[in-house]
């Protein structure tokens, strides 16, 4: 199925919620099947930036993904004009966010197709999500159009095979209480070494290990269900309770 031009603003209050993590998989999903990438790193830390440069420099990477660092909204938002001019294609767009609340994540959100919430399963991260889907209520009330905003749902992030009973209980209250994907995920060495070292994929292809390179090419079969699965959403959005 074609998607077309797709925003995804990947958001959390919370620093070190899996955010960038969660960009690159589903990068390294995207350019899998073909598409172009282009990941905004609106974070000081420049991690998708330096993730990129490691890529490159290990031979992991692919020309069909651009990763660029700004803080400067209004930038981003020129820079995805210039990707809509462009001939009609397949590219995903990722809007890698720094924790807390600004004006400037309040404009990346209006110009996004879909906001994903990455949260792992804790009691902090459940707190700290609760006050990112509150941030995204109050917007929806400031802005002047809020049917055109952007549907928010969270997605799990670093599951493990077999949840404890604290795990089990938050993934309870975070299913009764907010939106959150089917797919997720899941706490895999893959996303290690892609985090380390590059695009899932090209990571996959270039390990002899039969056996290694099938664990990241089953990261890569992952990130890909949750990818469909947010632009399913996209085609058929459903607002935040």
């Amino acid at each position: 199925m074609e998607y077309g031009i797709r925003v995804v603003l990947v958001m959390n209050r919370k620093g070190g919620s899996g955010k960038s993590t969660l960009c690159r998989a589903l990068a390294s999903a995207a350019v899998a099947r073909g598409e172009t990438v282009t990941i905004f790193d609106t974070d000081s830390s420049k991690s998708c930036l330096n993730w990129m440069r490691a890529g490159q420099t290990a031979g992991h990477w692919s020309p069909s993904v651009a990763v660029i660092h700004t803080l400067d909204a209004h930038r981003v938002a020129e820079a995805i004009d210039q990707i809509y001019e462009q001939p009609d294609q397949e590219h995903l767009i990722l809007i890698d966010t720094f924790g807390g609340g600004s004006e400037a994540q309040d404009m990346l959100a209006v110009a996004a197709h879909r906001i994903v919430c990455p949260m792992m399963l804790s009691r902090g991260d459940l707190s700290e999500t609760m006050e990112t889907a509150r941030w995204y209520l109050t917007l929806r009330q400031r802005i002047d159009r809020p049917e055109a905003l952007a549907s928010f749902s969270v997605i799990l992030s670093r599951v493990p095979a077999r949840l404890s009973e604290t795990e089990r209980l938050v993934a309870e209250e975070l299913f009764r209480s907010l939106p959150a994907c089917e797919a997720w995920l899941s706490n895999r060495s893959a996303y290690v070494r892609m985090d380390r070292e590059g695009l899932l994929g090209v990571i996959a292809d270039k390990t002899p290990n039969r056996g290694l390179a099938a664990h990241l090419q089953a990261a890569v079969t992952e990130a890909g269900a949750l990818l469909d699965e947010i632009d399913q959403s996209i085609l058929s959005p459903a607002e935040v309770a």
